[in-house]
């Protein structure tokens, strides 16, 4: 259901508009990713400086946002800094229901400020306010200082990290989530935008077209939910109670990319930080699993480390000590900065370090050394001048090659193409670089079967169809951004559909989803290919094609073999 306009704010001249995307374009890419990139393509983004005033941040809600299970997500796009290519991110907490209840679908923020501002959002439009006051400010301040000024607000907010225009910097959301990844907090801090706040109103409730069919269809979904294995799993310990399996499978990265042992994962697991610091869960608005969990620790209050942040600032660096994950994950989000690519890039340094191929004053399994650099990072002191810019331009400038772990300039994930073949040309071929989200072929590996789309695996070891099913993944989920639902929600394409058709009046069978999600992932490809990001960058570093030891031992993907696949399923040359 929609709003049916978007708020369009121009930051160098404070004009306000209102901006109609039209029906069509809503029919035929629901919102949020979807719907952005065609915005995007219009507006050539992918021709802009992404930290130039010319490079527009949107933001996009999806049809379901406020009215479905786990549909209040929030997708922030732009050309990505960190990797040149397209950037896009998603977020929960309170935000897309906030924008939508207010009368949006989404914003588009354009231009440069002359000063530090911040944005308040309200079903009146949008008021540019000052936020010389708050720069400088960790995340936390920053939203402390603008609920005194403002009051109820829903808020995202930039750190350090996003003023000194580190190209990996995040945007927090409420505290607790973040837009982390392809560097969003940077492009708000070269816009001098350090946050926006949205009021909590009641302007808009979105009204499905036929009501009753429609709560069936979410109550069809929710009861799902209650049943699924992985989102009771979540709902106990959270992402993070993943590690010690991880480990198993091979899937846990070691030492930088170059082991699959770790041999103290009980000791980063969520299992043992819940089980001894849990004080109570958490959610988004309006989520049915909750996956949050709020610690006491230290005499105060911090958010568990998703399984992500354990890993890259763990068993990556060789930390061990689950407390000092807390301190890691509460300093990065409090920077504003993504603890993947800043995991992976302190990792860079300490195996460079390591190896002498360059002097970074890190070694493995040095928390206090890595805590000290993910402050120099954020603030671009010393070290952490070059180490801002991320894996990709930290090579390029030591003239190395094949040691930086990332897809088109963004770092991989903690989930390795050696314990799960199809990630090696999930990871090649993602539109905004290496990412586990958008395909999550991890899933399909470990048994995830869709069969409406033909998206099996038998064998994670194998590379024969694995091209195949990525395509189909990729094209099924790309959905998931566009509605905007959360990932871990067990939604069957039969599901989406049934929301889709009685939310919106038209009918949507499960083909035409997968029309849509094929379109949307093509219009992105699009968009890569127009900022010079194409085919060129189809590829895996080779750090991450050695065999290791561990659950994995000598297993190593073919990324040829299945490039080409793919390339031919796509119908590409």
């Amino acid at each position: 259901m929609y709003a049916g306009k978007l708020l369009r704010i121009n930051l160098n001249s404070g004009d306000v508009k209102t901006f109609r995307p039209g029906k069509d374009l809503y029919r035929e890419f629901l919102g949020g990713g979807g719907l952005a990139v065609n915005l995007h393509l219009d507006m050539e983004s992918y021709s802009a400086d992404p930290l130039g005033p010319e490079n527009p941040l949107i933001l996009m809600t999806g049809p379901l946002t406020a009215s479905a299970p786990s549909c209040s997500r929030l997708q922030f796009t732009a050309r990505s800094p960190l990797t040149l290519g397209w950037g896009e991110s998603s977020t929960g907490g309170r935000i897309a229901t906030y924008i939508k209840r207010a009368g949006w679908d989404g914003l588009i923020i354009e231009g440069k400020s002359n000063r530090p501002v911040y944005i308040t959002v309200s079903s009146e439009g949008a008021e540019i306010r000052d936020a010389d006051h708050l720069w400088g400010k960790t995340t936390f301040e920053t939203q402390d200082e603008i609920r005194k000024d403002v009051g109820e607000v829903s808020t995202a907010v930039i750190g350090p990290a996003g003023e000194n225009l580190v190209r990996y910097a995040c945007v927090l959301v409420d505290n607790s989530r973040a837009a982390g990844r392809t560097g969003m907090g940077a492009v708000m801090g070269s816009k001098n935008l350090k946050g926006i706040a949205v009021l909590k109103e009641d302007e808009f409730t979105p009204e499905p077209e036929n009501p009753e069919a429609y709560r069936d269809s979410v109550k069809q979904l929710a009861d799902r939910i209650k049943e699924n294995f992985t989102a009771n799993m979540l709902k106990e310990v959270g992402t993070g109670g993943y590690v010690e399996s991880a480990e198993m499978f091979g899937d846990l990265p070691v030492r930088y990319f170059t082991s699959g042992v770790f041999g103290k994962a009980e000791s980063i697991s969520a299992n043992y930080l819940v089980e001894k610091y849990l004080k109570k869960h958490d959610g988004c608005m309006g989520c049915a699993i909750r996956c949050g969990k709020v610690l006491e620790y230290n005499g105060g209050e911090y958010h568990l480390p998703e399984y992500e942040t354990l890993a890259s600032f763990g068993s990556l660096l060789m930390i061990d000590s689950g407390e000092k994950l807390i301190e890691m994950n509460h300093a990065a989000n409090a920077l504003g900065i993504d603890t993947i690519s800043a995991g992976v890039t302190i990792g860079m340094a300490m195996y460079l370090t390591e190896n002498n191929l360059a002097d970074f004053g890190v070694r493995f399994g040095d928390a206090e050394g890595a805590f000290s650099l993910l402050h120099d990072i954020a603030f671009k002191r010393g070290n952490g001048n070059l180490l801002a810019e991320g894996t990709m331009r930290v090579e390029q400038k030591l003239g190395l090659n094949g040691i930086a772990a990332h897809v088109r300039g963004l770092e991989i994930p903690m989930h390795d193409p050696r314990a799960f073949f199809s990630l090696a040309v999930a990871y090649a071929t993602n539109n905004r670089g290496a990412c586990h989200l958008p395909h999550q072929m991890y899933n399909v590996e470990m048994g995830l079967k869709i069969k409406e789309y033909g998206i099996e695996s038998e064998d994670r070891f194998e590379n024969r169809g694995k091209g195949i099913i990525t395509a189909r993944m990729q094209n099924f989920t790309e959905i998931f951004n566009s509605l905007v639902m959360c990932a871990f929600v067990p939604a069957k394409p039969s599901h989406i559909a049934s929301l889709l058709t009685h939310g919106l009046g038209v009918d949507y069978p499960v083909d035409r989803i997968y029309e849509i999600g094929e379109k949307t992932f093509l219009a992105k490809r699009r968009f890569n290919e127009l900022a010079g990001r194409g085919r060129d960058h189809d590829r895996l570093p080779e750090i991450i094609l050695q065999p290791v030891d561990g659950g994995s031992e000598g297993n190593v993907p073919d990324i040829e073999y299945q490039l080409k696949e793919y390339y031919d399923f796509r119908g590409w040359n």
